[in-house]
């Protein structure tokens, strides 16, 4: 790559998401309001938008390519290994970068594309949204902002946790809607402070998706509108046991007691009993992290030599950098309160949670961590393990073992939240039942 033209958008690629996403915005109904200050761009600017899907950076793109440059995408370095996602977002110019890891290199591989007066595009949240509301923003992110000069447009996704849920495989036909707008000129970013960045930044990246499906009705159009949600919950209601759950198109059932959900037409979830704790998923995962945080500190605080949980058939692989992951075997991993251990056929490997630098849910919730500059990854075979638990368990043993450098960005809150859901509290009278969808 020269220096004269760092992360080259390459114009076949332009063009197959031209075609692919005008076929998607076809088919599931997908639209954009671009402001007309933003139509008027044309040099470099920052692209901050909010983040819910693994396609969002080609429809981010697509919707502005008929008025401006295109961005180049900073990107995870992991989605950049995958033999076909990796070949089309280096063909659109990504910018690589180590998931959970401070990395100064980005900048400056962000300030050469900006040099060359090309746009850039950042998700600020550092990851797509479990709840569907918008994850910790980190307040550097106003630092970087002063930073590259640039106009700042940002790009606030609707209705996209009903079109493109975070534990889904496949889109659903869900109408989903974006808003972009000029929300900084060069000059304003040049005469505001920080903290006047981040005061307007916040409130036009944010977004609840929840309360925008409960006041803007939408029909998901899919017979597969539960299928996998056990990537993102692992906790029971019923029983309150960590036992996970099975999902089959539009119902799952807890592992344990036989507790079964669905997923309705609106997007929300019911239940085949008068039982209904939750109708979402942010508040069912409100209460699930913090009862799971709790959960791994008491094991912490008893140093049991159990593991806290395991998973089965485990994949794992590992790779330098950017480079193609090595599958090394499949077996079981265990999250003990002090390492991850993988138990495969010829070998048993020890990762301690001070020599892990980050951990992180990947595409298809593959669990990664890195060791130094060795990426290590943990795919499910079956495709039902829940990435977000193993995130939280280690977020939690850095938190209390005083390594909150590592911690991810967006699950910081997570750590100082008071307990605001007690199932133990809520009276039966006050459960909600399927007659209220």
């Amino acid at each position: 790559m020269s220096e004269e033209a760092p992360y080259k958008i390459k114009k076949r690629y332009k063009l197959l998401v031209k075609l692919v996403i005008g076929f998607i915005k076809w088919r599931y109904n997908l639209s954009a309001n671009v402001a007309p200050e933003v139509k008027q761009l044309k040099g470099a600017y920052l692209l901050l938008p909010n983040h819910y899907g693994r396609y969002d950076p080609f429809i981010l793109a697509y919707f502005l390519f008929p008025h401006c440059k295109s961005p180049n995408f900073v990107s995870s370095d992991a989605i950049l290994r995958d033999p076909i996602y990796g070949k089309l977002f280096s063909g659109l110019g990504a910018i690589p970068k180590k998931k959970g890891v401070r990395d100064t290199q980005v900048i400056r591989e962000m300030l050469k594309v900006i040099e060359r007066g090309n746009p850039v595009a950042l998700f600020a949240e550092g990851s797509r949204s479990w709840s569907g509301v918008s994850n910790y923003i980190d307040p550097s992110i106003a630092k970087l902002v002063k930073l590259l000069k640039v106009p700042v447009v940002t790009a606030k996704m609707k209705g996209a946790s009903v079109f493109d849920p975070r534990w889904a495989e496949r889109l659903r036909r869900a109408k989903m809607e974006i808003d972009y707008k000029l929300t900084f000129t060069k000059e304003e970013v040049a005469d505001l402070s920080e903290e006047e960045i981040m005061a307007r930044l916040l409130p036009n990246l944010h977004h609840d998706d929840v309360e925008y499906v409960k006041t803007h009705p939408i029909k998901v159009r899919s017979n597969r509108r539960a299928e996998y949600i056990e990537r993102i919950f692992f906790q029971c209601p019923e029983c309150n046991k960590y036992a996970g759950f099975d999902s089959y198109r539009n119902q799952f059932a807890c592992n344990a007691c036989g507790y079964q959900g669905m997923v309705n037409t609106k997007g929300m979830i019911t239940s085949k009993f008068k039982r209904v704790y939750f109708t979402n998923a942010r508040d069912w995962l409100q209460w699930q992290n913090q009862n799971f945080i709790s959960h791994v500190k008491s094991k912490l605080e008893l140093k049991e030599e159990e593991p806290i949980f395991s998973a089965k058939s485990m994949l794992y692989s590992t790779a330098t950098g950017i480079g193609k992951m090595d599958d090394i075997g499949i077996g079981v991993a265990r999250f003990y309160h002090n390492k991850i251990v993988l138990e495969l056929k010829d070998r048993t490997l020890e990762f301690t949670s001070e020599e892990i630098d980050s951990l992180s849910a990947q595409h298809l919730e593959r669990v990664e961590f890195y060791v130094g500059d060795v990426a290590h990854r943990l795919t499910s075979t079956k495709h039902k393990e829940s990435g977000l638990k193993w995130e939280i368990a280690m977020n939690t043993i850095w938190y209390y073992t005083d390594q909150q450098h590592k911690l991810s960005p967006y699950l910081k809150n997570l750590f100082e939240a008071k307990p605001t859901i007690d199932l133990g509290h809520i009276k039966r009278s006050n459960w909600a039942t399927n007659k209220e969808f």
